[in-house]
């Protein structure tokens, strides 16, 4: 009896091995190998003839651009969508990526929206609710073999189609269950190859791991046009979409939203929603900016600070990075007087948004000690900054245009309030006399 060949494919790196191992050598990712068929023909629907062009033969011609309902959306993709194009959207669950792509298409003519995980029911419901007088003319189809899907898509040859989502879809002609690595290289290439034979927008919603990342292998990523992901905070209404590759536009917009009960709706000025309207200065609160691709996000960052009993104080943080805390709480504990190392501290960034960026820096040391002398800060001033690990405090530079924007908002730039504030031991006596 002939022996059967076997392989086995990382579904995070595609990594291949003759045997299954618990952790792979590529990405060093455990429990990620699979076994797959190691011959697998996958058929090519691109009806058309290969040719070799020479570069002086490509004439320039501006990409048509379609409007996707949004003015987020179009601003992220680089003006609007673009024929043929591909994009992956992924989120946690709950997070808002069905509804959005609902409301999307409810406003384009020949619309597809194909679920593979709800029923008609279940997503007639969800578009009555976001869309109660709507006459639009959405086909939904709950489907989740790719064999009927191509079929009822060249019936109806739609312009807009979404397929929710891929890791639920199956081919006849690939090996292993829905969602894994062979089932996902096959239905993805022929999904993308139908989208560029027959120029069709397609959306295709993608599954999120623990660690954040998509679900499937790499492989993914590289064959769709452009990359998107839905964050937030299951606390908040606020969304953030973030494009991580686009190969018709830029990759550093975001989008802004909020989830209501009418659906996702566009914030046009981040400042309202992050920042409370009061209209006293308050202990341990400094506004300060956080820089999203061309836009200036201000925030509120809040901090607590308790004396602590316990040999190692408490750091707890909501909106940034534990260790980002401990560094700042580390240089203000090395260039000031202050006996931060006795006090537990509790950062957050109000309105559940979440930032790497160094400009929040001098925001977060502000809030710090404000709350540790017990003395406010002015509501109106906007602190933002880099503390390097001399103390020092830089900027980038963008420094003009964000200037530019806060006093756009009607708030007041820090350096030009405090300009003699360079180091991080000058904020001491800042706050100590009342600033």
């Amino acid at each position: 009896m002939a022996r059967r060949e076997t392989l086995f494919v990382c579904n995070n790196c595609s990594y291949e091995s003759a045997k299954w191992l618990g952790q792979c050598p590529s990405c060093r990712s455990w429990n990620t190998f699979e076994e797959i068929e190691p011959k697998l023909e996958i058929k090519n629907t691109l009806l058309r003839s290969y040719k070799i062009t020479k570069t002086r033969d490509i004439q320039d011609k501006s990409l048509i651009r379609l409007p996707s309902g949004f003015s987020e959306i179009d601003r992220i993709l680089g003006g609007g969508l673009v024929s043929s194009e591909v994009v992956l959207i992924s989120g946690e669950p709950g997070i808002g990526k069905s509804t959005l792509l609902l409301q999307l298409l409810e406003a384009q003519k020949k619309a597809v929206y194909i679920s593979a995980e709800e029923s008609i029911e279940q997503v007639g419901m969800r578009f009555k609710r976001i869309f109660p007088r709507s006459e639009g003319d959405l086909d939904l189809l709950s489907c989740f073999d790719l064999e009927t899907v191509l079929t009822k898509l060249d019936e109806l040859k739609p312009g807009f189609v979404v397929i929710d989502s891929i890791q639920t879809i199956y081919s006849n002609e690939a090996r292993g269950l829905p969602g894994g690595v062979s089932q996902i290289k096959a239905v993805a290439s022929r999904l993308v190859n139908y989208a560029k034979a027959n120029d069709v927008v397609m959306f295709i919603v993608g599954q999120i791991t623990k660690q954040g990342d998509v679900a499937g292998p790499k492989l993914l990523e590289h064959l769709v046009d452009v990359v998107l992901q839905l964050e937030g905070d299951d606390k908040f209404d606020f969304r953030v979409l973030r494009c991580y590759k686009n190969r018709f536009g830029p990759t550093a917009e975001v989008g802004l939203f909020e989830m209501t009960e009418k659906g996702m709706q566009e914030v046009a000025n981040p400042a309202l929603y992050f920042l409370r309207d009061v209209n006293d200065d308050r202990v341990g609160v400094c506004p300060g900016i956080i820089n999203e691709g061309n836009r200036i996000i201000i925030v509120e960052v809040q901090a607590l600070t308790v004396r602590s009993y316990l040999p190692i104080p408490k750091r707890v943080t909501e909106g940034i990075t534990k260790s980002r805390l401990e560094l700042i709480c580390a240089i203000i504990a090395k260039y000031t007087k202050l006996k931060i190392n006795e006090f537990d501290i509790y950062l957050n960034i109000a309105g559940g948004i979440k930032s790497y960026d160094p400009m929040l820096d001098l925001a977060i040391a502000n809030a710090i000690i404000s709350s540790l002398l017990d003395k406010p800060l002015k509501r109106e001033v906007v602190a933002f900054g880099e503390v390097a690990l001399t103390g020092q405090i830089r900027f980038n530079k963008q420094k003009e245009r964000i200037e530019k924007e806060i006093k756009r908002l009607g708030y007041i730039p820090y350096n030009e309030k405090y300009p003699k504030i360079k180091y991080i031991a000058d904020l001491e006596n800042l706050v100590s006399k009342k600033a």
